[in-house]
């Protein structure tokens, strides 16, 4: 009996020992080191000690913040010392004096990298510069993007078009592709790989598919082919390729985040491909299997799209006037519609809107119907939106509707949204953000649909 106490005791101990050493294991480090200086305007001493330097983490408003690294200048304005750390990422830098906070500043803490800090006091907003492997690549990233947005704008004005504007983006989604090589293993590097295939899928998909699959097996990357891929999967090979391609992903990845991301695009793929019992069983197995997420707003707003918002169910009433005038579901019966749910400052809306005017106005001469709801609450606010912009089709009149009932009805959860309904009222698909860009195969969905019904002559 001893023996076995003893057994059990050395059994014990080997176990806690291995539990130590694997969450020490877990630990990272980074070396910081830095030189800081004080303007002769407030201190002619020479003495450049008592600068502080803290980096913090803290993952909410209420918890305490664990400090990860912390060191003070000596007289020469030096300092240097590890920071341990868990997680790869951006931590608050507190720079300090005296006991009194002078500036804040994010630093990006990666395993085995090391960070040198500089500058001077008072101007640290001027002069603080962070160096490192993590920071010199996202300098690197940023400058490009930076140069790219004002290549975009030139395009959005016209003066980049054709065979000009494709070369162009040809150039840039390989310079991106240049950083995520030459950075790989950084946030850069990452940044840069969505960014050139981002680029792509807008004018050589099967080049961006080719991308797709050299990161597919990065499991910070593999949300692209959840996404990108998935979307070209579904539109060249179909739904069914579409699926075990999302299968193949599950597959690969490691990580339990990325397996949740491909489940939920499933989720939404089926939904959106109106296999809607699928897409609801699935969505009570991935509530099964991640407990934890069973109430979170994804999956709510999931379940009530697939409950009320389906493809094929009856668009929910809606009403509103325009200058008196009265639009509602049952006034558009008998024709096509794309109904859509905004603010007009979005950002994102502003950019889709000479689009979705191209497509009005293509496919108006089939009867499609654009329909804007404004979530603006004053009427100056939408006014001054078409100020500049031409208005062709019916924008309700600020607060010409029940702004709450509306959100809550449509189940309105990121802006803008849009409902494609065909002629018969019944919902086509529902597209939130970038989605949007699908909306020519659901239009054409609707052709088909009434080519096919027409009588033979």
């Amino acid at each position: 009996m001893l023996t076995k106490v003893k057994y059990f005791f050395i059994v014990l101990v080997i176990g806690v020992i291995s539990w130590g050493c694997s969450s020490e294991s877990e630990t990272k480090t980074a070396y910081i080191s830095g030189s800081f200086t004080v303007s002769d305007s407030i201190d002619s001493s020479g003495d450049f000690s008592g600068i502080g330097f803290t980096i913090i983490k803290k993952d909410s408003a209420n918890a305490d913040a664990d400090t990860l690294y912390h060191a003070v200048t000596d007289s020469n304005g030096s300092f240097s010392g590890m920071a341990t750390f868990l997680e790869k990422r951006r931590y608050p830098l507190i720079i300090s004096r005296n006991n009194r906070n002078l500036a804040r500043a994010g630093v990006i803490l990666a395993e085995d990298d090391s960070v040198f800090i500089t500058g001077q006091l008072p101007n640290i907003r001027e002069t603080l510069k962070i160096a490192s492997r993590e920071h010199n690549a996202m300098e690197t990233y940023q400058r490009l993007g930076k140069n790219f947005r004002r290549i975009m704008q030139l395009a959005r004005a016209g003066q980049l078009q054709g065979d000009t504007l494709r070369d162009e983006l040809q150039k840039w989604t390989n310079l991106y592709w240049d950083v995520y090589e030459e950075e790989e293993g950084t946030f850069a590097s990452n940044f840069a790989a969505r960014e050139a295939i981002k680029i792509l899928e807008s004018f050589d998909k099967p080049q961006m598919m080719n991308r797709i699959r050299i990161v597919d097996d990065h499991d910070d990357l593999s949300d692209l082919g959840a996404t990108f891929g998935k979307r070209y999967m579904a539109e060249n090979k179909g739904l069914d390729s579409a699926l075990v391609y999302l299968d193949s992903l599950s597959q690969i990845t490691e990580s339990e985040n990325s397996l949740k991301g491909i489940a939920r695009e499933r989720i939404k793929l089926l939904y959106d491909s109106a296999r809607v019992d699928q897409a609801q069983q699935e969505l009570a197995d991935f509530k099964e299997k991640y407990p934890e997420d069973s109430t979170s707003n994804w999956v709510e707003s999931m379940s009530y799209d697939i409950n009320y918002l389906s493809p094929g169910d009856t668009i929910p009433e809606f009403q509103f006037s325009q200058n008196g005038k009265i639009i509602s579901r049952d006034s558009l019966s008998g024709t096509p519609y794309i109904l859509e749910v905004t603010r007009l400052s979005n950002q994102l809306y502003q950019e889709q809107f000479d689009r979705t005017v191209v497509i009005h106005s293509i496919y108006k001469n089939f009867g499609l119907k654009v329909v804007t709801l404004p979530l603006d609450e004053s009427q100056v606010t939408v006014d001054a939106f078409f100020e500049e912009r031409v208005k062709p089709w019916p924008v309700a009149d600020a607060q010409a509707f029940d702004r709450e009932e509306l959100l809550k009805k449509f189940n309105i959860r990121l802006l803008p949204t849009r409902f494609l309904v065909d002629k018969n009222g019944q919902i086509i698909r529902k597209y939130v953000g970038n989605e949007f860009e699908d909306v020519i195969q659901g239009i054409q969905k609707i052709i088909n649909k009434e080519n096919n019904e027409e009588p033979a002559s």
